[in-house]
């Protein structure tokens, strides 16, 4: 329980309710061994719930009520986190996704397509309104952040302005991110001179136990609704490995086809990818075509 105004954990932001504490950590071996400093955040619930529990809690009987937005600078930590956790990635791999997010929106040059590329990097959310809710979807928040310093993916210090931020952030309001997406605008010369836009998708990722829900419909969805709002853009494309039959359902289902790789710019643009995200050899290309009213 917040210990009012001068509560180490928030600040005093939740004001003597029910909500996240400090408890004493230092010792504490982190799962390398190494000892870890500082203090780690916990929730203060009745019993003691693992990730999978909190997540059946926080979904219910109920429909889950899951949005897609674009994300925002200081999600970074959970959307890098969530992605390798979906594709068994490490530390690596998480501190080039923060870079990745920090550079987002921003427009560069592409010499490979011969024009210029931004990516927006979208997120599925699912809103929490009840307090029995919030307890559970902030257990696993907080949990994630713990793991990211039992791990040594941050310092001490880089964990506790993370921590602040999150609580900060969710006062404001209480939401989880379950899933995300990226979405690259890319601008191509085509051998006729022309410039073609298009919206390429990947790193879709949910998170486990949110999966078969409908998330990964909705943050497709959100990525053509994207591309819709996006001036020029006529078609979207990604990959998918053959033998990923789960994925191409879901693509089909959206409208989604083997895109036509005797056009000259889609062939050309499929080997530019290829080379600049380390495409898979057994990927294949698949289109929709971008249909406004």
């Amino acid at each position: 329980v917040c210990t009012g105004s001068g509560c180490p954990g928030c600040g005093g932001a939740w004001g003597g309710r029910l909500g996240p504490s400090l408890e004493p950590q230092r010792g504490r071996k982190g799962r390398d061994g190494s000892i870890l400093g500082g203090m780690s955040c916990v929730i203060e619930v009745e019993g003691t719930r693992t990730e999978e529990e909190a997540i059946g809690e926080l979904i219910g009987s109920g429909e889950l009520n899951v949005n897609v937005r674009e994300a925002r600078i200081g999600e970074g930590d959970a959307v890098a986190l969530l992605r390798c956790r979906a594709f068994d990635q490490g530390k690596d791999v998480f501190r080039s996704q923060l870079i990745k997010m920090m550079s987002g929106g921003s427009s560069k040059s592409n010499y490979l397509m011969g024009g210029r590329s931004r990516t927006e990097f979208l997120v599925a959310v699912a809103e929490v309104t009840s307090e029995a809710e919030r307890t559970c979807a902030m257990n696993l928040v907080l949990s994630d952040l713990d793991t990211l310093l039992e791990d040594g993916w941050v310092t001490p210090v880089e964990h506790g302005i993370r921590k602040k931020r999150l609580l900060a952030e969710w006062e404001r309001k209480a939401e989880v991110i379950i899933g995300s997406v990226d979405c690259a605008m890319h601008e191509l010369v085509a051998p006729d001179l022309s410039l073609a836009r298009s919206v390429y998708i990947s790193s879709m990722a949910v998170r486990k136990g949110f999966r078969n829900r409908g998330v990964g419909t909705k943050l497709l969805r959100g990525a053509y609704h994207l591309a819709v709002e996006s001036r020029g853009v006529k078609e979207m494309f990604l990959h998918v490995e053959e033998e990923n039959d789960a994925a191409v359902r879901l693509y089909k289902a959206q409208g989604f086809a083997r895109a036509d790789m005797k056009a000259p710019p889609t062939a050309y643009m499929d080997r530019a990818l290829r080379l600049m995200l380390q495409v898979p050899v057994n990927a294949l290309l698949y289109s929709t075509t971008i249909e406004r009213e």
